[in-house]
């Protein structure tokens, strides 16, 4: 696979030549603080930056403390996420005025001038230089960056960044990037470019190292998941997802893992053969994330999207008829321009009917750049904010209705962290786990845990002797 080369001086001999970094690197070493906002595709490109500093001679800090660089992965899905980005990289210049912020991501590449703001001489790399962040951070402290573009013809030949990287619980890899449907909402097409994939090769071999560095679960994301293998599937009769389904069974037959977990896919890229695999697979988590965006029928064809509120309740059924106890998560966009009450009403029905495990509620804001923001019947801020209340409250409601299921059960849970009060992690259908007597746990623990009770979204158990 390719690789990024590395400037000849290391970060060491870099800042060595500045007393007062010679102070903050205490252990012979620049830091780093990386904060990531976001969807499953920037926490990989993150996971990606993070190894890549490492190798290069960088260790790892909090995000709180005082750091020689902090990077910011950023998001631009919604104003909201603008805010928090741009507040995370003004944070980053208040922990150590003297450190190099790099801002990256999504919302770098669309409002760059608003990071020079709120944080002067930020280093501001969009998603198409993402990946040359370690070697220009290391140029920009020693005052003579070289800005040549390597990602571009890299991302072109492998269809993303080369180097796999993983948390003891979990590895993300991004079998895809870049996305060629123009959502009328959407500017991620803008700011991650046209659909680009990896090769099942590259992808099989990020797998193997992540399960050799000790991940116990494996994400595959992608911004536009059901584009993987679309040229061979073409070829395929079994349906248009028969490649990706393959995909996922060699991944899933790994001896080392314990359990793959599929990101987001497209309505209308849903097929037959996508939800058997995943309902069925005994490594496969029985979980699916389908974005339904709203449930009306005039607004999907206002929003621009490739599937109709009766194909979605169409697959949404199925999947509880094949797998009654799977998780089915989403995301809905509340006030889109021209939202009327009797449409937003239709998003309220189909939650009810699909039976989500799960809502992500996006109160609508505009993205320049896209065609949703050229139009002019946007709807009233408060009647936004009630009907993104209301639409909270029912996905509560379902959360909890969805969670009470498993109370009485015995659990596989995934242990992420771990304190005085308990541990928490995931079961497979993706319902956050409070472990009430795991204290001594560690993080990439995999246990069987006996549920006692809901509250909320949340399930209560104990560790099953």
């Amino acid at each position: 696979m390719s690789s990024i080369s590395i400037l000849p001086q290391t970060p060491v001999e870099i800042l060595n030549r500045s007393s007062a970094a010679r102070a903050k690197s205490t252990f012979g070493a620049p830091s780093f603080a990386i904060y990531t906002l976001g969807c499953k595709v920037n926490q990989a490109d993150s996971h990606q930056i993070a190894q890549m500093l490492q190798r290069s001679g960088f260790r790892q800090v909090a995000f709180r403390e005082a750091a020689d660089l902090y990077v910011i992965d950023t998001c631009t899905v919604t104003a909201e996420a603008d805010r928090k980005s741009r507040k995370a990289a003004a944070r980053a210049q208040r922990n150590n005025p003297d450190a190099l912020v790099a801002v990256t991501g999504c919302a770098a590449s669309y409002a760059e001038d608003q990071f020079r703001k709120a944080a002067p001489g930020a280093l501001v790399l969009g998603n198409t230089r993402k990946f040359e962040l370690p070697e220009l951070a290391i140029a920009k402290l020693r005052e003579g960056a070289d800005w040549n573009k390597r990602y571009a013809q890299l991302r072109e030949q492998t269809g993303s960044e080369p180097i796999p990287t993983s948390t003891r619980e979990r590895g993300v890899i991004k079998v895809q990037d870049g996305c060629n449907h123009h959502c009328a909402f959407c500017i991620i097409p803008i700011v991650r470019g046209t659909s680009v994939q990896k090769t099942r090769e590259t992808i099989l071999a990020e797998a193997h190292q992540m399960l050799k560095q000790g991940a116990r679960e494996i994400i595959l994301t992608g911004v536009s998941l059901g584009d993987w293998g679309r040229e061979a599937n073409h070829k395929n009769e079994r349906g248009r997802n028969a490649a990706l389904c393959d995909l996922l069974r060699e991944v899933a037959e790994l001896e080392e893992l314990h359990q793959l977990r599929v990101s987001s896919l497209d309505p209308s890229d849903v097929d037959e053969e996508f939800l058997q695999t995943v309902a069925n697979h005994p490594k496969i988590c029985p979980q699916i994330h389908l974005a339904l965006q709203s449930g009306s029928a005039s607004t999907l064809r206002r929003m621009r999207r490739r599937y109709t509120p009766q194909l979605f309740l169409k697959w949404a059924k199925r999947w509880r008829e094949i797998r009654p106890d799977g998780g089915l998560t989403t995301d809905v966009i509340v006030g889109f321009p021209g939202e009327t009450d009797e449409e937003f009403e239709d998003s309220m029905e189909m939650a009810r009917q699909a039976r989500f495990s799960h809502i992500h509620v996006f109160p609508y804001s505009p993205r320049e750049g896209t065609a949703a923001a050229e139009f002019s019947d946007m709807v009233n801020p408060a009647i936004q904010k009630k009907r993104v209340a209301q639409l909270i409250a029912l996905g509560n409601q379902l959360s909890n209705d969805f969670a009470t299921q498993f109370v009485g059960k015995v659990l596989s849970v995934l242990v992420e962290k771990s304190s005085d009060g308990g541990a928490e992690g995931l079961i497979p259908q993706y319902v956050r786990t409070r472990i009430i007597d795991g204290k001594n746990l560690h993080s990439g623990d995999i246990v069987k845990v006996r549920i006692r009770e809901t509250r909320g979204e949340e399930l209560l158990g104990l560790l099953e002797n």
